[in-house]
């Protein structure tokens, strides 16, 4: 293959071009703009220089995709008889001089000459500050996977209605509808325009093309309405900075144990109420908890957030090898096999004995019992089903009362009884925890309406015996179990 040069003759006037640049165009090769819409063409044919344009190709291409491919494809096989010079707008910015450098990756790259990039005119026009500015070409941002809100955001090669839809939908991910954007066109005499206009409108313009470009100065937390876990994590840094809040500033790992388990258990509420709209709060409260723990061991020099999301993306990629590797596991239960054993891989555990003092001890009681329980179910020690397991409960119930009666040690004996309930609870495909947070949750609102009640007919729930109180429990409960409670 000869070879490739690839010029970039900006998207103005022909003054913009670099010296060595035009010497590349006069230079008597085969020269092939991607595009005939543009100054440079005119420039050619006015000097009597040969060339030739992809417009053809792009016209028959199914896909934007596509006409990257096959341009790439033209330029390369036209390189198999001779020099070529192969004129962009803009270079670094071009799709299919990035398709044309993943086709060569092997050998053989094409040399770059630099000019005046379509990004460089567009800030200008726009005056605003290149730093901290994230540039792409719209299909590369479609398939990209980070968005960072609290960078500005240039778009290039916007050329087509959907294509700027597409992209439209992924940046309302984090910006409002409503937030200004720069949108940018040219024509074939090289003059650019810029209009600003709504994030809502970006497809809806009249014309879109290799030089629509896009772009999105970034804006203070404070003017944003919608916000990612790295806005997150600058506010809890905000809240722990010398001048932030004291309250933030004084909390400690430990201090903010029972707000996660607070909060936790609230989504878990949230979650069985099937209540969408409490369910992403409760999230998001859990989330902050994540975070702010995160925070205050960034600042004790302990752990990042980067360092968290690292630990678990690592986990699920090394406990899912049928996923990312060439384990087969076809079923839930083959693959809750194969995580098993490679954490008995990863801990040393050579027994179900170390497996069971392996679960955390910071548990609840209850769910440790569970999760103990499940080691011993793991091979065969187990009740046949739940109301096997239910026989144990009389069991133990007797045990109880005869500890009762008799003095023995009534919490041992209460030790079994719960354990056993856990049991078949386990059976049931019941969590233990949440039965028993529901069961509290019921008791909360039973006990309200029955307060309320007595409230109603004047009385006050202090006066009353217990034998009072239980007539109007028996009420409150009929009441709730007519209501589905």
């Amino acid at each position: 293959m000869h070879t490739i040069t690839v010029v970039s003759v900006s998207t103005g006037a022909i003054s913009l071009l670099s010296k060595d640049a035009m010497e590349a165009l006069q230079s008597g090769r085969r020269i092939i703009l991607r595009t005939e819409k543009h100054a440079a063409a005119r420039w050619l044919k006015d000097n009597g220089i040969p060339f030739e344009s992809l417009d053809a190709l792009y016209e028959t291409a199914g896909t934007f995709d596509a006409f990257n491919q096959t341009a790439a494809q033209y330029v390369a096989d036209a390189a198999e008889t001779g020099e070529v010079i192969y004129a962009v707008a803009d270079a670094a910015m071009d799709s299919t001089v990035g398709a044309l450098l993943e086709r060569s990756a092997d050998g053989g790259k094409p040399q770059i000459l630099p000019g005046i990039s379509h990004f460089s005119r567009c800030l200008a026009m726009a005056q605003a500050d290149m730093q901290d500015i994230r540039l792409s070409s719209a299909e590369r941002f479609l398939i990209a996977d980070d968005l960072n809100p609290r960078l500005s955001c240039f778009l290039s090669e916007l050329h087509s209605q959907a294509c700027a839809g597409a992209c439209k939908i992924k940046l309302m991910q984090l910006l409002d509808d409503q937030t200004q954007v720069r949108f940018f066109s040219g024509d074939v005499d090289g003059g650019l325009q810029m209009r600003t206009i709504r994030l809502f409108e970006l497809d809806r313009q009249e014309r879109y093309d290799h030089l629509t470009a896009f772009l999105y100065i970034a804006q203070p937390l404070e003017e944003r309405k919608r916000f990612g876990t790295e806005d997150l994590q600058a506010v809890m840094l905000r809240l722990r900075s010398k001048d932030g809040c004291p309250w933030d500033l004084e909390q400690t790992h430990e201090s903010l144990l029972p707000n996660l388990l607070e909060e936790s258990y609230e989504f878990i509420e949230a979650a069985r109420e099937r209540d969408s709209e409490h369910m992403c709060e409760e999230l998001g409260d859990v989330l902050l908890q994540i975070v702010f723990h995160a925070v205050i061991a960034m600042q004790c020099g302990e752990f990042t957030l980067r360092d968290v999301t690292t630990a678990v993306t690592a986990k699920l990629i090394e406990r899912h090898p049928h996923v990312f590797g060439t384990v087969k596991a076809d079923t839930a239960s083959q693959v809750l096999d194969n995580w098993e054993n490679i954490k008995r891989k990863q801990r040393g555990i050579e027994c179900v004995a170390d497996a069971m003092d392996g679960v955390s001890r910071s548990l609840s009681a209850a769910m440790r019992a569970h999760k103990v329980q499940h080691k011993a179910a793991k091979v065969g020690f187990d009740f046949p089903d739940a109301k096997s397991a239910l026989e144990k409960v009389k069991e133990e119930t007797g045990e109880v009362l005869a500890s009762l009666g008799g003095g023995a040690n009534i919490e041992e004996e209460l030790g079994d009884l719960l354990f056993s309930v856990v049991n078949v609870c386990r059976l049931s495909g019941v969590n233990p925890d949440i039965a028993l947070y529901a069961a509290a949750e019921k008791f909360i609102r039973r006990f309200r309406g029955m307060e309320n009640h007595v409230k109603s007919e004047g009385k006050s729930i202090g006066d009353l015996t217990l034998s009072e109180m239980d007539v109007y429990w028996v009420k409150e409960k009929h009441i709730s179990m007519r209501n589905g409670e």
